[in-house]
């Protein structure tokens, strides 16, 4: 198993729980990538078309229904959303499209807004507002250290550092499949599951299957996929407890009383100086101080350029890949909210016949079948597309 994100971790986890011996590889430590800096905003609130809507829909569930089984109060947290909008007529319109395909979500107004977030200062009294009632987002780290924990207690084994780096990947005697490792070590195994993210591209290309897992290119100026993440404090007791997205600003609270803020109109990429991300995240903070209350002492405490996987079409890629089926990869945008679920169906996946995957004993699974819900996902939807994908794993940041 090649990367300890959140998917990385939850995969491992229910493949331990449902009897595999699992070996977790991660070059640096569990939870400490992309997964660390993600908005981590558990939703299908606006992703489409309908079948990934229900994908992501069915991935809050999931999360809800395994917090009592790992701790939830250390991570979970199903505080709802509330969204002010510049463009009431299209918050309008999704709001009636998602209740619709029974997603809870519905209009208020501004005095019902600053009821539900009282840290809101008050909005324009003509604004458009909605509220997602079922919406949440995790505190990764603590959610991490328990998949990690709970793989361990079922006899996993988890490697980081150098023997945790993929080198290479090929196939020994009688087509076995091996992972090599920075440490030397070559490790056989029945499957090799890959959910490295951003690095999966280039993984897929050590197994000799390049082009099969196309991504939005992330190292290019301009590129859409880094995204700036900004958190700052302290925050007083009546700062927020809700996700909040308004035009100008997207925010949820942090562990250690922070603030996590994103804006979409902060475009940054790997070649973004420090002097504008210095520029830009003092913006940021500029832009809560507008919008909450308990920031009259917050500063910037931390700003990073997080890249974020995307797949060419918006859509998770799961699966086997072409050329190289003894490798299977998953890579999605919705790392957070997927994770629970889709390591369900992942793990159903590659244990046909398996009476379910939980993470406790008592629990069980039923998923309709080994390709319920990853037959529109599989790598082999890009067969014969032309892609280009970023080059090689580089030195200091890889699954």
């Amino acid at each position: 198993m090649i990367g300890a994100g959140v998917l990385g971790a939850s995969v491992a986890a229910r493949l331990a729980g449902a009897g595999m011996r699992v070996t977790l590889l991660e070059a640096d430590q569990p939870g400490r990538g992309t997964t660390r800096w993600s908005f981590a905003w558990v939703n299908s609130n606006d992703k489409g078309p309908r079948p990934y809507h229900d994908l992501n829909h069915a991935g809050l569930r999931a999360w809800a229904e395994l917090a009592p089984d790992l701790d939830g109060a250390a991570w979970y947290r199903p505080a709802g959303h509330v969204e002010l909008a510049a463009d009431g007529a299209e918050l309008a319109a999704r709001v009636e499209r998602l209740a619709s395909w029974g997603y809870p979500a519905r209009l208020i107004d501004a005095a019902e807004a600053e009821g539900l977030e009282p840290a809101l200062l008050p909005p324009d009294q003509q604004a458009t507002a909605a509220w997602f009632p079922e919406e949440a987002y995790l505190l990764t780290e603590p959610l991490i250290a328990r998949l990690v924990a709970h793989l361990t207690s079922q006899g996993g084994t988890v490697l980081t550092g150098e023997p945790g780096r993929v080198t290479a990947l090929d196939t020994g005697p009688g087509h076995t499949p091996r992972v090599r490792t920075a440490a030397g070590a070559a490790i056989e195994a029945d499957e090799v599951i890959c959910c490295a993210g951003r690095w999966t591209p280039a993984l897929a290309a050590l197994a000799g299957a390049p082009g099969t897992v196309p991504l939005v290119a992330w190292d290019t100026p301009g590129s859409p996929a880094p995204e700036l993440v900004v958190r700052v404090g302290p925050v007083t007791r009546e700062g927020p407890v809700r996700l909040i997205h308004t035009p100008q600003l997207a925010l949820r609270p942090h562990s250690g009383a922070l603030l996590h803020l994103e804006a979409p109109d902060t475009p940054v990429d790997l070649h973004t100086p420090e002097a504008e991300l210095r520029r830009l995240a003092s913006d940021l903070l500029n832009r809560a101080r507008r919008t909450v209350r308990g920031l009259d002492q917050a500063r910037v405490l931390a700003a990073r350029v997080c890249v974020r996987p995307l797949p060419a079409d918006e859509q998770s890629i799961v699966g086997r890949l072409p050329g190289a089926e003894w490798l299977y990869v998953a890579v999605t945008h919705s790392g957070v909210t997927l994770a629970a679920h889709l390591s369900r169906l992942i793990a159903a996946d590659l244990t046909p016949g398996a009476p379910g995957t939980p993470l406790r004993p008592d629990a069980q699974l039923t998923v309709g079948g080994p390709d319920a819900g990853l037959a529109a996902y599989r790598p082999d939807r890009f067969a014969g597309t032309a892609v280009r994908n970023s080059g090689p794993l580089p030195g200091g940041d890889r699954p």
